[in-house]
């Protein structure tokens, strides 16, 4: 059986509902260390623990709002290029190699 991150309103560190709050939190969180990052990073694919994948997720969520910002002009509304550029950030962690 394949464990999987559970995520709720009560338990997510980020405001869910209006987009700034959501922006000005994400903002707020602590970007991590590359060192940090290689550890939970390694720590994820030796041990399969997802809270080290919220971390990784969590912590970069600054990024993902810069970067969806970058692409505000293209048509689509920001919320849902934060949540596209989200989705794309779990991809990616799973995909990562600490190694390199």
């Amino acid at each position: 059986m394949t464990k999987a991150l559970q995520l709720r309103a009560d338990n997510f560190p980020v405001p869910l509902g209006n987009l700034e709050t959501y922006m000005h939190a994400a903002h707020e969180l602590p970007v991590l260390s590359r060192e940090e990052e290689q550890a939970l990073a390694i720590d994820l694919r030796d041990n399969n623990n997802l809270e080290a994948a919220r971390r990784l997720v969590m912590h970069n969520l600054r990024f993902v709002v810069k970067i969806a910002r970058g692409y505000n002009g293209y048509g689509l509304p920001l919320g849902d290029l934060v949540q596209e550029g989200n989705i794309g950030r779990m991809k990616s962690i799973k995909r990562f190699d600490p190694d390199k």
